[in-house]
């Protein structure tokens, strides 16, 4: 049961229905006809009588509004905050659009920059394996060309020694 002033309110994409506690006119059928709500952009938010057969297969024509007409000033005002509503829902799916595509070129480049790293690491480790190489490479040439100083002075020594014991 609904109070004095209670509203309950039935919604669709250009009129909703509205059920006020106050006597109502009835409609070409002889149903009473609750108060909608237009829409639409000419009407928006304007209240209206409307036979609740509407949309049916009842072929009930009943319309009287219950809103006086606003100024037209209104429904510039209307329709223009209508088209910006939309401009601005627009935008937002643009930049909803765009976040994506950035988001996924953002994955792809973490993706590239792990394997990057990974590259790196790598090549990093590949590189000390070959510096250790090269050092024990060179303290082996070191010690073989110690080796071969000390045999050509025994060779040299002995030559010399060997010649003064002549």
């Amino acid at each position: 049961m609904l109070r004095h002033g209670a509203i309950t309110r039935e919604r669709s994409s250009s009129v909703s229905s509205s059920f006020v506690d106050a006597p109502t006119p009835r409609c070409h059928c002889g149903v009473t006809s609750p108060i909608r709500i237009a829409w639409r952009c000419d009407y928006s938010s304007r209240r209206f009588y409307g036979c609740s057969g509407y949309g049916t297969s009842r072929k009930c024509s009943f319309f009287q509004w219950y809103d006086p007409e606003p100024p037209a000033r209104y429904s510039d005002v209307i329709r223009r905050l209508l088209e910006r509503n939309e401009c601005i829902r627009s935008e937002n799916t643009e930049l909803k659009k765009t976040r994506q595509e950035l988001l996924d070129e953002l994955r792809r480049l973490q993706q590239s920059v792990h394997e990057t790293r990974a590259e790196l690491e790598a090549a990093a480790a590949a590189s000390t394996t070959m510096e250790d190489h090269m050092l024990a490479s060179v303290a082996a040439t070191r010690r073989r060309g110690v080796v071969i100083i000390v045999l050509i002075s025994v060779i040299v020594l002995l030559v010399f020694f060997s010649d003064r014991s002549r």
